[in-house]
């Protein structure tokens, strides 16, 4: 029997929308998901970024995966991982159909043996979903990834594969007609009078008034006021552009493990990424191509052998910056009046288990959506689906549990009850 929704899931203060308008602050795969999916429900709407196209940042990768990530367990994360990569798999079909891409399936090889149990337990789980995921032997591996590899035990996704997500995110504004106004906005004020949102660049000059307002610029959101409690954070990845042995061209599949290999496109595959901690600087950096070709090899020797011996020198590839969460889930929700929020639930502070029964207050029409990680892919289609659901007063298409675990309030309400703020 599910659990009645915390009273600060529900808006106590809402304020009616009018001329349906909305701007998206952030042309990434997050924002762009969401402006389709508004878009078809009868919004105009705006998208603005600092670039002239969409796609540029940490949504600028050749290649990026629908990335798979199952737990025997039902917990909340792998639960949202499992609805996530169910919508996802469809929501890209037509993408995959016009040749954006590749659905080619995703091996997730183990590379120690607590994740080689896991495997086991999650293909017992899900063995009546062969079509979601399959636990595979090695005597299979080889036919279904195109290469030797050694484990002895993988997970098999078929209907997950490949994208460039930003070519994605131009084309989902190509085909709903949406236009994408550059500019950096550097403030943003609500005008009570007229119920709208004014946003500012940095000579305080008005970019876009909105009546509903967005923001799904990654990490960029803790520039605003409004979303600077969020605790989010900047961290660097540097993908690597293999070049293609004879033997790794056979790769049908993305292997994933310690890091993760696409097929071979016009002579190389993608291949990464890392994870660096307070760099922040796109060069691309030797040891970062180094530590994906290691990954590589910590995933698999099959893999090791197929690429060979890159010489670094010659290697291309891109770095920017994942936002990502404490709890590793994405925020998708409306932003709070923080002062409001601290004071109604203040009792939390001496009783965490206290049961408070007055509503959650909110900035008006104000949105955010943004926290997805390495997962971009993965997890925007749902969220975006999700956010455009609370916009329009529809039910979302997934259970309040596993809304609330994405809610951007759910960072003050933990808070509250540590006694940390």
């Amino acid at each position: 029997m599910s659990q009645p929704s915390p009273a600060w899931f529900q808006i106590a203060n809402p304020v009616a929308r009018i001329a349906k308008t909305v701007t998206i602050i952030g042309a990434g795969i997050a924002g762009c998901t969401l402006a389709a999916a508004l878009k078809k429900r009868g919004y105009n709407v705006t998208v603005i970024d600092r670039h002239a196209t969409a796609g540029q940042e940490a949504s600028g990768n050749a290649q990026g995966i629908v990335y798979p990530k199952l737990s025997h367990r039902d917990d909340l994360l792998p639960r949202i991982n499992l609805a996530a990569i169910h919508f996802a798999s469809h929501y890209y079909q037509s993408f995959w159909n016009s040749g954006l891409g590749s659905q080619c399936g995703v091996v997730v090889v183990p590379e120690n043996q607590k994740i080689r149990d896991d495997c086991i337990l999650i293909g017992e789980r899900f063995v009546d979903q062969p079509g979601l995921v399959e636990a595979i032997t090695r005597e299979h591996l080889e036919a279904l990834s195109g290469i030797p590899l050694h484990a002895e035990i993988a997970l098999h996704f078929p209907s997950l594969g490949w994208l460039p997500p930003a070519q994605v995110c131009q084309q989902l504004l190509l085909d709903n007609q949406i236009p994408l106004l550059q500019a950096d906005v550097a403030e943003l004020q609500y005008r009570e009078s007229e119920n709208s949102w004014q946003l500012l660049d940095d000579q305080q000059q008005t970019v876009a008034i909105s009546e509903t307002l967005v923001i799904a610029n990654a990490f960029d959101c803790k520039q605003f006021i409004q979303t600077r409690y969020l605790p989010l954070r900047k961290l660097r990845g540097q993908i690597t552009q293999l070049p293609a042995t004879a033997q790794s061209s056979k790769i049908k599949k993305v292997i994933c493990g310690e890091g993760y290999i696409t097929p071979a496109t016009n002579g190389s595959h993608s291949c990464g990424a890392t994870y660096n901690k307070d760099l922040f600087t796109t060069e691309l950096r030797e040891q970062d191509h180094r530590a994906n070709i290691a990954q590589m090899a910590a995933t698999d020797s099959g893999l090791a052998a197929a690429l060979g011996e890159p010489d670094l020198q010659q290697l291309t590839g891109r770095a920017n910056f994942r936002c990502t969460t404490s709890d590793y889930l994405p925020i998708s929700g409306p932003v709070p009046d923080i002062p409001a929020m601290l004071e109604d639930y203040a009792a939390l502070r001496r009783d965490a288990k206290t049961v408070i029964e007055t509503p959650g207050r909110y900035l008006p029409n104000l949105f955010v959506n943004c926290g997805m990680g390495s997962r971009g892919l993965s997890y925007a289609p749902l969220t975006a689906e999700l956010l455009a659901c609370q916009i329009d007063n529809q039910a979302p298409p997934l259970e309040p549990v596993l809304c609330q675990a994405m809610h951007p309030v759910r960072f003050l309400i933990r808070d509250l009850k540590r006694n940390r703020i």
